[in-house]
């Protein structure tokens, strides 16, 4: 009889114990969801501000192409959405981040650079929109924009 005693306490031991495990697991992997969750918002805050970024500049082209005037103060936005887009993706993709970082420093004075010194740093938008959508989603590739 007191091997069966000693069975049901060996078992409730390792219950006891299985339960301390499981407890301990809840409590850490209630911290790690909300930092990955944290993480999905951040990057995707910093894809906003890419997605931004582009829009803009693919916007300020295409009324150039129509006829309108270059504007220094579209300009000076572009720079700081560029500036913006750089910053929060450092996080994410450190070439990507630099692109941006590039583009800002292309539209403080765009009469710097030609196209191919554009191509020759990567920044022509084409290979930023291509890098952004490879961070949106991996499987696609697609572009239709210049510089």
């Amino acid at each position: 009889m007191s091997d069966i005693f000693a069975i049901i306490a060996a078992n409730i031991k390792k219950s006891l114990m299985l339960t301390a495990v499981i407890d301990g697991l809840v409590k850490i992997l209630g911290p790690i969801a909300t930092l990955s969750k944290e993480r999905r918002e951040l990057k995707d805050a910093s894809l906003r501000a890419i997605s931004i970024a582009l829009d803009e500049t693919c916007l300020y082209y295409r009324d150039l192409d129509r006829g309108r005037e270059r504007s220094f103060e579209r300009e000076d936005q572009l720079v700081k959405y560029w500036s913006a887009a750089a910053i929060s993706m450092r996080h994410f993709d450190e070439n990507l981040a630099a692109m941006c970082s590039h583009k800002s420093e292309f539209w403080i004075n765009p009469d710097n650079y030609d196209v191919e010194r554009a191509g020759e740093l990567g920044i022509a938008l084409d290979n930023v929109r291509v890098a952004y959508r490879s961070l949106l989603n991996p499987r696609a590739g697609f572009s239709s924009m210049r510089r």
